[in-house]
């Protein structure tokens, strides 16, 4: 199994960076992600741009075995608010059994077998409030559709209208069954590129990441599951069976998993921890970290 991680730095560079602490605990995460995972998958790719391309390979020395400058057409053609486009183009772009990691998840152990044999592998299942909507924001992305005679897939539909609350956070994903999820990689990208959709971001007033990835994610299996146009054994294996669980420290250390997600980026006391564990077991990325960190903010500002 391959590990795969994505960098798009057009979303970053404009805002995305501002979920860090500083572009040091950035760049420590991204050293502490790859080193730890490779231990149990020494296959490693690396999907991103150029600029991108040049920071962790170019100046950080990250050791991917693979590097793939797959989205470099996102600089030219996309709408960088939608950021889950660089995770969503990487998916699509496996042939091989893989896991795709967050470069905020660290990977202490390897992901138990039932997880890395099955078709499809994702970090947990969530649920939500429909009385609550802070963060899937299902029924005003619908009244947008709705409103502007937009489109969505099948899969979504069916599971809007079951009224289904049912998600997966993709701290991790991946699996065997590479072609169903470039499918659904494939769908969820046409749902951001759809010309009948695009009146209908600016009015959302956010782009509605999450729900695209994962609220999309639950709707596609959830749909080829019952067995609509699917062979019978779609699923999906979990590391944690719902978000208390993931969130819970004494699960999250039985695992051997920790994903930053959330404020945790911004954590001071994360943030130290998380220097002290790259500096101890990585001082040669260490060093180069510290020797990047600022450099690294030029960097990106000098680029278009």
């Amino acid at each position: 199994m391959r590990a795969v991680w994505s960098f798009w730095s057009k979303p970053y560079r404009a805002f995305y960076h501002r979920s860090w602490l500083d572009e040091r605990t950035h760049l420590l995460s991204w050293a502490l992600s790859i080193s730890e995972a490779s231990r149990h998958y020494p296959i490693t790719c690396l999907h991103t741009d150029a600029i991108g391309a040049e920071l962790l390979v170019d100046r950080l020395k990250l050791p991917f075995r693979h590097v793939f400058l797959t989205l470099d057409e996102l600089n030219v053609v996309a709408d960088h608010e939608w950021w889950v486009l660089g995770k969503l183009a990487t998916y699509a772009a496996q042939t091989e059994p893989f896991v795709h990691l967050d470069s905020d998840v660290f990977l202490w152990k390897p992901l138990p077998a039932r997880m890395t044999d099955a078709p499809v592998l994702a970090q947990n299942p969530e649920r939500f409030d429909f009385e609550d909507q802070s963060l899937y924001r299902i029924d005003a992305f619908m009244c947008g559709i709705e409103r502007f005679g937009g489109w969505v897939p099948e899969e979504w539909a069916d599971h809007f209208a079951s009224r289904a609350n049912r998600a997966i956070c993709c701290g991790i994903l991946g699996g065997r069954d590479v072609e169903l999820l470039r499918c659904y990689a494939n769908l969820a990208m046409e749902v951001i590129h759809r010309p009948e959709n695009q009146p209908i971001w600016p009015t959302l007033g956010v782009r509605d990441n999450i729900l695209v990835e994962q609220y999309f994610l639950a709707a596609y299996l959830r749909f080829h599951a019952a067995g609509n146009r699917s062979a019978s054994g779609v699923h999906a294996e979990f590391l944690f069976p719902s978000s208390n669980d993931a969130f819970d420290p004494a699960a999250a250390q039985l695992a051997g998993y920790t994903h930053l997600i959330g404020d945790a980026k911004r954590n001071i006391a994360v943030a130290e921890r998380l220097e002290q564990r790259v500096k101890r077991e990585y001082p040669k990325l260490y060093d180069v970290c510290m020797g990047q960190a600022f450099p690294s903010i030029s960097l990106f500002n000098d680029k278009t």
